[in-house]
């Protein structure tokens, strides 16, 4: 006797908590990549900014670690979230701070003068 005439099949019998429990396995598991992922990006502009010395890119990585990590929060990963949250404004402050030239070895983008200023006349032109 085979096992189709046994009645017994390899298709899986489960009870509606097992896809409770897998739907809500998955929501964990989304929330905590994409913390992971915010955190990811803000320290990947934080780390961006110290290597280029260009803070061009740091609201917009603050931001998206910050919605990231919001997003994590409401799927269930409550301290991870927090942690992306909190970790992605500190680099946002990071980033306004290398900006303004408050990080020693980083020059400000909005102090560089040049050299001359434009429209004033040199010492050896009369």
């Amino acid at each position: 006797m085979s096992e189709r005439d046994a009645g017994s099949s390899n298709k899986r019998q489960g009870n509606p908590g097992d896809d409770k429990r897998r739907a809500e396995a998955a929501k964990s598991f989304l929330a905590s990549v994409l913390c992971v992922l915010g955190i990811v990006v803000a320290l990947g502009a934080v780390i961006y900014i110290i290597v280029s010395g260009s803070t061009f890119s740091i609201v917009s990585a603050g931001a998206i670690g910050i919605g990231l990590g919001v997003i994590g929060f409401f799927l269930g990963a409550n301290r991870l979230g927090t942690v992306t949250i909190v970790v992605s404004i500190a680099a946002l402050f990071f980033g306004l701070a290398a900006s303004q030239g408050l990080i020693p070895g980083l020059d400000g983008q909005d102090r560089i003068l040049p050299a001359q200023e434009p429209g004033a006349k040199s010492p050896d032109s009369s």
